[in-house]
């Protein structure tokens, strides 16, 4: 096992994790020229001195910094001559800083970093790629990158596409296993490219509302059967995973707290878990703070109103201050679970299926008063104009 962790750049992290298996933690400047995976305003600000101390501490612990260049659209920037010529220098500030990884959504920026600084980076694709098929996979693989991680949403528990990856290529497959968004998300390709936008320098706003999230956290919040058929990797199914091939395992969230990414480290490690699965696979919401009794606010003025609401009940860029909106009891799920997706039985049609649906039924239990506050502000918020 190869674990990938994302850092939240406080240094006690990487004592704390590097006796694990952690080959590189993963991170980046909240506002660059390319732009990342997460909105700047949903993360806490950092400097250029506490970044460079921190990626100092990563290398001297004999771990790999992987820098995040996975904007999913660069608004065409990249075909400016000036564009690139920053690009170049700001490449070359992150090896002089010591950063030897990079990962890459675009394959015009894998040309200029494989054309300009040859083999100084280690090569990693984005799951933003979408890369759900060995024909995509095998055109990145020409490129020359070292590791894909796969689209999650579509291929997380497509044993036979993994299985056929890992045996006909000649880069790494990873797999992204703390995520709960939708299976086959019909909103992938426009969340991510309004994220893209919302850590780039050149189109930054500091007001960004994360319509995609909201729109999946809401949909799940009405078809509790979405958490269950939602593509995330448990601990306990790690072993599923290895005995294909597979040895890359990508473990989110940047705004975390040390202690919580410990956590999700441990139980990726140990491949067990005692508790409510929403701890490992949610981006958000994992800490706690006060007596999380809900307090409604049944007034607001405008959609930004709403919004930090809902951030304040789920802890979105933010502690959670409320009791969970659902349990996921991991003790609960089938241990042989994932047996149905590697013996090929789910078909996809999940009209006529219901696996999932019924599995939910067994392992997930309703705060009904969250859940409600929650489809309350939904609504209010998709109420308001803009």
């Amino acid at each position: 096992m190869k674990i990938s962790l994302a850092t939240n750049f406080d240094d006690k992290l990487i004592d704390q994790v590097k006796d694990y298996p952690i080959y590189e933690v993963y991170g980046k400047l909240n506002v660059d020229i390319v732009g990342g995976g997460r909105p700047s305003n949903y993360l806490k600000k950092l400097d250029t001195d506490r970044f460079e101390k921190h990626v100092k501490k990563v290398r001297d612990n004999g771990i790999n910094f992987n820098y995040l260049l996975n904007s999913a659209c660069l608004g065409n920037l990249n075909q400016s001559k000036e564009w690139v010529d920053n690009f170049i220098e700001f490449l070359k500030y992150l090896k002089s800083v010591g950063v030897n990884a990079l990962t890459v959504s675009n394959p015009y920026v894998v040309e200029i970093i494989k054309k300009y600084f040859n083999n100084d980076f280690i090569i990693r694709v984005s799951s933003f790629s979408c890369i759900d098929c060995y024909e995509k996979a095998k055109y990145w693989d020409n490129l020359g990158v070292d590791i894909i991680c796969v689209d999650f949403t579509k291929v997380n528990r497509n044993f036979k596409m993994l299985k056929y990856m890992v045996d006909n290529l000649n880069c790494k497959i990873e797999i992204l296993c703390t995520n709960s968004c939708l299976k086959d998300c019909p909103m992938i390709h426009t969340h991510v490219n309004d994220i893209a936008h919302a850590s780039n320098s050149n189109f930054n706003d500091s007001k960004y509302e994360d319509w995609g999230l909201n729109f999946c956290q809401e949909y799940q919040l009405n078809h509790l059967e979405e958490y269950i058929k939602s593509p995330w990797v448990r601990p306990e199914d790690i072993d599923y995973y290895e005995s294909i091939g597979i040895e890359h395992f990508k473990i989110t969230e940047r705004d975390f707290k040390t202690e919580d990414l410990v956590k999700r480290v441990k139980a990726y490690v140990e491949k067990k878990y005692s508790g409510n699965l929403l701890d490992l696979i949610q981006g958000s919401g994992l800490s706690t703070v006060g007596d999380l009794k809900l307090e409604k606010k049944t007034k607001f003025g405008n959609r930004l109103d709403i919004l930090k609401e809902i951030q304040r009940v789920r802890g979105i860029g933010r502690d959670r201050e409320v009791e969970r909106h659902i349990v996921i009891d991991n003790d609960m799920l089938p241990k042989d679970f994932l047996d149905y997706f590697r013996d090929n039985k789910c078909s996809g049609m999940c009209n006529k299926c219901n696996y999932c649906k019924r599995v939910s039924e067994i392992v997930i239990k309703e705060n009904k008063e969250v859940c409600e506050y929650l489809k309350y502000l939904y609504k209010e918020f998709n109420s308001k104009k803009y």
